[in-house]
């Protein structure tokens, strides 16, 4: 069935990992899209969290991930003959996207005017740590310093720990999202309009609007919120995350309905009538005590009784997962967002790597290959933009690719 982006072409100069998320988004969705590297370099992801074999190979399983479904040339952008090529790969495209600091890809000669006046209609989004105007326009980001700027880590940890970074990347995959539903949205605005336009994605407006409930509550009250750990955002003692008798275990009550089910389902129907467990305020008011009862209860019995007895009621609740656990964990192997794929060149056997966050009755989005070898199409690409061998092969002999 015909996948939502068909037809579509991305010359993706982007590296790390908000922009090539984005594009891989779309290629899960039959876009066409063509990574650009620098020749011998490639993406610094290829050898980031990576053993040293498959760095050697420059395949991280980051990069793969999100890099699937891409095919991968190498030019050099600086290189005076590179702008013909870049300028024929261009004439079909659909989408440019870059996630150079502000004003470098106006230096290498291919910023929106430049590119515009080659491709009227071209959807041409810059990814940049803090925009592309104002007092930090151009400074270098990553995702920890976002979480660090955005206030994203001053919410985050406890009264002891001080403020603390999420494991995972929020604000370079928040990014990555962002960049792909405004490219969408600008691709739907084209079919209406015929025209092209540019997107500015800022990896600090990103993660500030999936922070929204905190900062808008800020913004109403101008209350710095305090540092409440694994406790609810509500500060109610009825959420939060307990130790069990054989790991944790997450529960997230915050009604008076709600608790009331709750202290049955504990087997303490004395608290029931308890002015520290009947109201929202009372809950809040003793949060610190009503935690210690419930602790004390959960951990008596294993995280998966407690999920069964809790579950059963109702009651929002689920295991806190290791990687290991979550691969084990019964609901993936209904959902599909692993996807095994034939490893790539160099690489033996199969990988299983996550696909896209959703299903769709025509068109399903897919993981056909991971991500590519540096330059694995450069030819192949090459050849189909009118280059013979002979061109291709002086290409290479004066190092433009």
């Amino acid at each position: 069935m015909t996948q939502a982006f068909e037809g579509i072409r991305i010359v993706d100069f982007s590296q790390v990992l908000a922009g090539p998320f984005a594009s891989g988004q779309l290629a899960m969705l039959g876009a066409d899209v063509i990574k650009v590297e620098q020749p011998g370099v490639g993406d610094q992801m290829r050898t980031t969290m990576a053993n040293n074999k498959l760095a050697d190979l420059k395949l991280s399983p980051g990069f793969m991930g999100v890099n699937a479904n891409k095919r991968a040339i190498t030019v050099d952008l600086k290189h005076p003959d590179a702008k013909e090529i870049i300028h024929r790969l261009l004439a079909d495209a659909d989408v440019l996207l870059e996630n150079f600091k502000a004003g470098v890809i106006k230096r290498l000669g291919y910023d929106y005017d430049a590119v515009r006046a080659v491709k009227p209609d071209i959807i041409y989004c810059s990814v940049s740590g803090y925009g592309q105007q104002g007092p930090m326009a151009g400074k270098a980001a990553y995702d920890g310093a976002i979480q660090a700027v955005s206030g994203m880590m001053g919410i985050t940890g406890t009264p002891e720990s001080g403020p603390m970074r999420a494991g995972y990347m929020p604000a370079d995959i928040s990014t990555g999202i962002t960049a792909a539903f405004a490219i969408s949205s600008a691709l739907f605005r084209r079919t209406h309009t015929g025209e092209g336009q540019h997107l500015d994605v800022s990896m600090l407006d990103s993660a500030m609007t999936i922070m929204s409930p905190n900062l808008n509550k800020y913004l109403a009250t101008r209350e710095e919120p305090a540092l409440v750990g694994n406790t609810s955002p509500t500060f109610q003692g009825t959420a939060n995350t307990w130790p069990t008798k054989d790991g944790h275990m997450q529960v997230s009550v915050i009604t008076d309905r709600m608790t009331a089910t709750l202290v049955q389902a504990l087997g303490k129907p004395e608290w029931a009538d308890d002015p520290r467990f009947t109201t929202s305020q009372g809950r809040v008011e003793h949060a610190d005590e009503v935690k210690a009862l419930i602790g004390d209860v959960l951990a008596a019995e294993t995280t998966a009784h407690w999920i069964e007895r809790l579950g059963n009621e109702g009651i929002p609740t689920a295991p806190v997962n290791s990687l290991k656990q979550l691969m084990e964990f019964p609901q993936l192997e209904h959902r599909g967002i692993l996807a095994t794929v034939p490893a790539p060149p160099g690489v033996e056997g199969e990988l299983t790597m996550t696909g896209a966050g959703f299903h769709a009755s025509n068109g399903e989005p897919k993981v056909t290959s991971a991500g590519p070898r540096l330059g694995q199409h450069t030819e192949e690409v090459l050849a189909e933009l009118g280059y013979d061998a002979a061109v291709i092969q002086a290409f290479r002999d004066n190092d433009v690719i």
